[in-house]
């Protein structure tokens, strides 16, 4: 039924060129929350049909939106066919930079800069530092930078220089 929705909201937007993007939180911080085989056994061949059915539609990328550190899916995923993952979450132990460089071509990420360490750090260089790291990383494309959320402990001040940085980028 889900799927139907979807396909219906596609077709509605005419996103075809966009495509669909699939929230399923099934990770936190410390990883997922059931094993890689698990994964394998019973979200595997539905996230497959789904995206096939998204894709025979017409929708060019299906993005995965999964809060905490999925890295122990990322292949199986990328085997599902799914074309980017958001929020890819500095806190959670993935780091952007290292993701890109080991799956380049594979997939593409949204997100990856740190909303717990370093933005609400308020160090001008640190946060400089961290932005410009991700932007190299993804000067040959496949990368939206971006941040998870930004709460109440990032400054106006921190904001305003990691807006200002990403747009320099």
């Amino acid at each position: 039924h889900l799927l139907q929705i979807g396909l219906e909201s596609l077709k509605r937007a005419d996103a075809y060129d966009f495509g669909l993007w699939i929230f399923d939180d099934m990770c936190n911080i410390n990883g997922p929350m059931f094993s890689p085989r698990t994964f394998e056994r019973i979200f595997l061949p539905v996230y497959t049909r789904m995206v096939s059915a998204i894709k025979a539609a017409g929708a060019k990328w299906v993005i995965l939106h999964c809060d905490g550190n999925l890295r122990p899916f990322l292949d199986m995923l990328i085997e599902a066919g799914i074309d980017g993952i958001n929020p890819v979450e500095y806190s959670a132990g993935l780091d952007v930079v290292e993701l890109m460089q080991a799956y380049s071509g594979k997939l593409r990420f949204i997100g990856g800069v740190c909303n717990t360490h370093v933005l609400p750090s308020g160090d001008e260089g640190r946060i400089r530092a961290h932005i410009e790291s991700i932007a190299q990383a993804g000067r040959d494309g496949g990368l939206v930078i971006g941040t998870h959320s930004v709460g109440p402990d990032i400054s106006l001040e921190s904001y305003e220089l990691y807006r200002t940085s990403v747009a320099g980028c």
